[in-house]
């Protein structure tokens, strides 16, 4: 995947140094912070989320959309957003397999700009994307493609070679067929993501605690009835 806005790829990728209390960035983020995750987990809850990366920040941020941020905590062994999430490669492509993955990914780029409207970083930058095509099986995919994007609703291009040249300056087209350029994809930061989904879960009630492990899951008649963590034990 190239871009004519190669470059934003490398902007997003920041170093960052975690403290016990804080956040302490390059200084290419002045005042951008981690949520505080400290204390002990409540005795009980309705829901409880094992893991603090981008997929638990998500489940935490809507169930407080839906009302339930008083009754969730969210519990991580490490740190926020420490694990896979922190180094992930943050490409956002629209295009995907099914319809209903085409929707999941355009309500997060919604989300995101949603969160950069509210001062809340994401990353989010909206460069498009270039497919490059070699063979002509693979430029009859992107032809597919092209014409599933509509009904999809999903702005795309197919390009010549030349029109490739023009939308990245770096490839050499000797050897390819075309290509497929869509516009609304973008890159993001995953890690400032995760932290700014799960201050938006905080302020609607959910509790996060860092440095709580998951030791056991307990069953009764097939429905969880309770976790118990290295800092204690929730009943649900």
């Amino acid at each position: 995947m190239y871009s004519k806005y190669h470059k934003a790829l490398c902007s997003t990728n920041k170093v960052y140094r975690c403290l016990c209390n804080g956040l302490v960035t390059d200084g290419s983020t002045p005042g951008a912070t981690a949520p505080a995750g400290t204390g002990m987990p409540p005795k009980d809850a309705r829901v409880v989320i094992c893991g603090g990366g981008v997929m638990g920040a998500s489940v935490a941020y809507h169930l407080g959309k839906l009302g339930w941020g008083k009754e969730t905590v969210l519990i991580e062994q490490n740190r926020i957003g420490g694990g896979t999430t922190w180094h992930a490669s943050g490409l956002i492509g629209v295009f995907k397999p099914s319809l209903s993955q085409v929707k999941l990914t355009k309500s997060s780029v919604d989300l995101y700009k949603e969160l950069e409207n509210k001062g809340l970083s994401t990353g989010w930058k909206q460069c498009g994307s270039l497919n490059i095509a070699r063979t002509k099986d693979r430029m009859i995919v992107f032809k597919r493609m092209k014409a599933q994007s509509v009904s999809w609703e999903i702005d795309c291009e197919i390009l010549t070679p030349e029109q490739c040249k023009e939308k990245c300056s770096l490839l050499r087209i000797d050897d390819i067929i075309g290509g497929l350029w869509i516009p609304g994809d973008g890159v993001g930061d995953p890690y400032e993501t995760c932290l700014s989904i799960i201050s938006e879960a905080k302020n609607m009630g959910v509790r996060v605690i860092e440095g709580c492990g998951v030791k056991k899951i307990d069953q009764i008649d097939k429905r969880v009835s309770g976790v118990d963590t290295s800092l204690g034990y929730i009943k649900l």
